[in-house]
């Protein structure tokens, strides 16, 4: 099924701020490489969301 609007719309919001939160904390870098956030998945409801993470090799 695809995602509504309004899931989009939130799986933006999560992932903006969720970049900022890894850079204001330091989080963004590991092992000499960059952690970000690839995708965010939000359920039809709003309740859950998946945030998938890429690490560095």
């Amino acid at each position: 099924m695809e995602e509504s609007k309004r899931q989009k719309q939130i799986a933006n919001l999560i992932q903006q701020e969720m970049s900022d939160i890894f850079q204001r904390e330091g989080l963004n870098v590991m092992h000499n490489g960059m952690v970000s956030i690839s995708k965010v998945k939000v359920t039809p409801d709003l309740l859950e969301a998946r945030i998938y993470l890429s690490f560095p090799d």
